[in-house]
C-alpha cells in the first residue's frame, strides 16, 4: 500500500508540472489540436491519479473486508496497473502527440483508454469480493 500511495503522488505532481508546463513553456509550440490534445492528456492523467490514490485508500479497507483478502488485494493491485498503464499510454503518449503530431506511436493511445475502462471494471471485481454490511 506504501508504495502505491507514494506511485500516486508522484504522478498526481507529474500531472500538475506536466499541465503546467504544457499551459506555459509549452504553448507557443503547439498548435491548437495541439493544445487540445495535451487539455485532455492533462485532465486524464489528474483522473487516473486521482484513481491510483483511491486504489490505495480502499487497501485496508479491501484487506479488512473482502472475503478472500489476498484474491481481493490482488484485484486490486490490477486495476492500480491499468489505471498506470493508462495514464502512460493514454496521458503520455496524447503529451507526446500534442507537441510531435507525426509521432508514429499513436497507434497505442487506444490501449491506454482500454486499459483504463478495465482497471474500472476490475474494480467491480474487487467490490464483489467485500462482505456485505
Amino acid at each position: 500500500m506504501r508504495i502505491l500511495l507514494i506511485i500516486a503522488a508522484i504522478s498526481g505532481f507529474l500531472a500538475v508540472a506536466i499541465g503546467a508546463s504544457g499551459s506555459h513553456a509549452l504553448a507557443p509550440y503547439m498548435d491548437e489540436v495541439g493544445k487540445d490534445l495535451f487539455d485532455r492528456a492533462s485532465l486524464y492523467h489528474h483522473l487516473l491519479s486521482l484513481a491510483l490514490l483511491g486504489c490505495a485508500i480502499l487497501w485496508p479497507v479491501v484487506e479488512a473486508n473482502a472475503l478472500d483478502p489476498a484474491k481481493a488485494l490482488k484485484r486490486l493491485k490490477i486495476s492500480a496497473r491499468l489505471f498506470l498503464a493508462g495514464i502512460f499510454l493514454f496521458s503520455g503518449l496524447l503529451y507526446l502527440m500534442a507537441i510531435f503530431p507525426d509521432h508514429p506511436v499513436k497507434f497505442l493511445i487506444p490501449f491506454g483508454g482500454l486499459s483504463s475502462m478495465l482497471a474500472w471494471l476490475n474494480l467491480i471485481r474487487v467490490a464483489m469480493t467485500l462482505k456485505k454490511v
